[in-house]
């Protein structure tokens, strides 16, 4: 399995278990339970360093250049065409809010989280790292 492969995985396999709680309980009991809310934003830091890992690591497979900060990152894969737009902006703000998650830069926001939760946005994450790896696929990177 490569790194590309083993990191799907991971984002896959994390978001499911979001999936999962969310069919036995709501968002805001989620949010709402200390516990529960540090195990959701565990798994959303988990699953962003997983999509910024494989998007760094495709970057640098296929050449595409080094950057300086993660959240270089999207800008780069937009202009290499790896990302539309709109990809690559939400690809920013992931990285904005493991930063938020990781650092406690700012107060975690529940009502942001709560969104997040409700409308499933955390699966955004799995798109992403899917175009991303379906371009190295499509490069022959990390078979």
């Amino acid at each position: 399995m490569g790194k590309i492969e083993y990191l799907l995985k991971l984002i896959d396999e994390n978001l499911g278990l979001l999936d999962a709680k969310l069919g036995e309980t709501t968002a805001e009991k989620l949010v709402n339970d200390p516990f529960a809310l540090n195990s959701v934003l565990h798994i959303l830091q988990v699953s962003a360093q997983a999509l910024i890992d494989l998007a760094s690591h495709v970057a640098a497979e296929a050449g595409l250049g080094i950057v300086e900060k993660y959240s270089f990152i999207p800008v780069l894969l937009a202009e290499k065409g790896v990302l539309d737009r709109d990809r690559a902006v939400l690809f920013r703000k992931i990285i904005g809010f493991r930063h938020v998650v990781v650092h406690g830069y700012a107060k975690i926001s529940k009502k942001l989280v709560l969104k997040i939760l409700e409308e499933r946005k955390y699966r955004d994450i799995l798109d992403i790292a899917l175009r991303i790896a379906e371009w190295a696929m499509d490069k022959g990177l990390d078979p």
